[in-house]
């Protein structure tokens, strides 16, 4: 099954556990604080060049931290907008001299427009925005080559995707996002290698409070 047929999916179940609970409309307000996994891009141009032997660093681990707000119901869905900055880094460390670490850091900072479905206690959506993504790749000096820094600067990325939310009391629930950022491809500077189009995927789970 496709990823985004999946997900379509998971937010078309997500709110039927909470069926039982009152029908509150989803409140004005909520805030996210996430842990996250995310896919690092690992081809030529967003990573140093390295020895044929050398790995990249291919997932990466870090927080997010969001703030959503829903104003107007259309239909079955409430309308919202919002934001997400986004840290992750991931390493690999070498086993011979003669290959270097390399450390990768992204950032991304995604707003989004969403359409969300479900009430006060528990809710699911779908989103997409534009914004815009750093990476930042590092390989370590070894003997008979120097340190590398790629610095991708900040660069327009479109994301899309979608979650869901559980309260477990009137303000404080769980809940996950999985979401596509699209970053465009990048020509050669004096200071940046040219760079292929690439897809980071990013999962998160944490708290959210409304």
């Amino acid at each position: 099954m496709r990823p985004a047929l999946l997900l379509l999916l998971l937010v078309a179940v997500c709110p039927l556990p909470a069926a039982a609970q009152p029908k509150d409309p989803i409140g004005p307000f909520v805030a996210d604080l996430r842990g996250i996994m995310v896919g690092l891009p690992t081809s030529a141009g967003w990573t140093p060049s390295l020895p044929a032997d050398a790995v990249v660093p291919s997932r990466g681990f870090g927080l997010e931290g969001g703030v959503h707000a829903h104003f107007r119901k259309l239909g079955a869905a409430t309308f919202g907008v919002g934001a997400t900055y986004s840290w992750a880094r991931g390493t690999t460390s070498a086993l011979a001299e003669s290959v270097p670490d390399v450390k990768t850091r992204a950032t991304m900072l995604s707003p989004q427009l969403s359409f969300n479905f479900g009430h006060r206690l528990g809710w699911s959506y779908l989103s997409a925005g534009y914004g815009v993504v750093k990476v930042v790749s590092e390989s370590a000096p070894i003997p008979g080559l120097p340190a590398v820094t790629v610095d991708s600067g900040w660069a327009g990325a479109i994301n899309f995707g979608g979650g869901a939310r559980w309260f477990i009391s009137d303000r404080l629930g769980v809940g996950f996002d999985a979401r596509w950022h699209k970053l465009s491809s990048r020509d050669a500077t004096a200071n940046t290698p040219a760079a292929m189009r690439t897809t980071m995927f990013r999962l998160a789970v944490g708290i959210s409070v409304q």
